[in-house]
């Protein structure tokens, strides 16, 4: 495949819980390819808060705690205890008012506004991720979408893709039957977005010439993004879509909103004590989660065996060049180049990192 330049867009978070062990898994391999492709050819991270924040995943629970805790200070609540209230929200099925939640979208399309909660959550992400050596995704930096919904929708009507309702009062629903895919509902009957209209409304206005958009999601997206890279086909877009598992904890997979990730949050790993440095807590979990847990991986998170990629990582920042033998990383990026163009974690972090060579390019890539 010959491309100009690799746009890579991960499937964004709510901001509505704490990083949990798939969160952290699906960041790390994505910081790796970015910084690991971007020396061998252009390479964009394109992330805006608006393809999580205008939905009603996100605006739904806002509703429920401007109702229930009315006069809470959120700038200071920790963020896993903000995701216990969005467990807790899910948990009691609480019913949403549709007229408030729609309150909520329309001022978040204005103006990018966020709940205190959720500006909280984003503080936090926005520390840890600073912490473990993520590459900048913009947290908090507000920009619109890059086309309005209504444009965005009319567009689609125009290439045949939807199956429209509102004028009976019903819902809009994204037409894939020409590829033998079900409907898929993009508008509810009370207007409110699915998920895939802001990340439609960010890509569709940026396919161009020689660009490629690699679509970054766990594998429970796996149908809704086949349809998404269909669409984008029909207006000349070129995409290849990357899906990850999501990583077990206690040998269960569940989506956070149902819980069970209490103790091995981003913020909770960053905390275990150690003598670790940063560098090596850095490299140490990018050999776990890039290196240890393949892409499809369906090993559960094992807070013994990241310890010790953790300790392996403060041995091996410890060698002189000396040390190790001498690598050349344009051949070693090569060999882990994806037929896609892509260079994948995987291959480059089980090739390169034991030992690991002393190229600062390399670990620029991971410390």
């Amino acid at each position: 495949m010959v491309l100009d330049e690799l746009v890579v867009a991960p499937v964004t978070i709510t901001p509505t819980k704490p990083l949990t062990p798939t969160h952290v898994k699906g960041l790390l391999w994505t910081d790796i390819l970015v910084k690991a492709s971007a020396l061998a050819g252009r390479v964009r991270l394109l992330w805006n808060d608006r393809m999580a924040t205008l939905t009603t995943q996100s605006t739904a629970f806002w509703q429920y705690l401007d109702r229930v805790e009315p006069d809470t200070d959120w700038s200071r609540e920790p963020a896993a205890l903000i995701g216990e209230r969005y467990v807790r929200f899910h948990t009691e099925g609480a019913k949403s008012d549709p007229r408030i939640v729609g309150a909520y979208l329309e001022r978040a399309d204005a103006s990018g506004w966020i709940h205190p909660a959720g500006r909280r959550v984003l503080d936090a992400w926005r520390a840890e991720l600073d912490l473990l050596g993520v590459g900048d995704l913009g947290l908090g930096k507000d920009r619109p979408l890059a086309a309005a919904a209504d444009t965005t929708l009319e567009t689609l009507a125009e290439r045949g893709l939807l199956v429209d309702h509102r004028r009976f009062g019903g819902p809009v629903h994204l037409d894939g039957t020409r590829w033998g895919l079900p409907l898929r509902q993009l508008v509810g009957s009370d207007g409110h977005p699915n998920y895939l209209l802001p990340i439609l409304r960010e890509l569709i206005p940026a396919i161009g010439p020689g660009r490629v958009f690699l679509l970054v999601f766990d594998d429970g997206l796996a149908a809704d993004y086949l349809l998404l890279d269909r669409v984008l086909t029909v207006f000349g877009g070129r995409s290849v879509r990357l899906a990850f598992s999501r990583v077990p904890v206690d040998g269960a997979v569940r989506s956070s909103r149902y819980g069970g990730w209490r103790g091995c949050t981003l913020s909770d790993l960053s905390a275990v004590s150690g003598s670790a440095d940063r560098a090596a807590y850095r490299l140490g979990m990018r050999l776990y989660f890039a290196g240890v847990l393949p892409r499809r991986s369906a090993q559960p998170f094992r807070m013994p065996v990241l310890r010790r990629c953790v300790g392996r990582a403060a041995r091996l920042l410890t060698r002189t060049p000396a040390d190790v033998d001498g690598c050349l990383l344009p051949e070693a990026l090569s060999r882990s180049r994806d037929p896609n163009g892509f260079v994948d974690p995987y291959r480059l972090t089980t090739s390169l990192l034991g030992p690991l060579p002393a190229d600062p390019r390399l670990l620029r890539i991971y410390t």
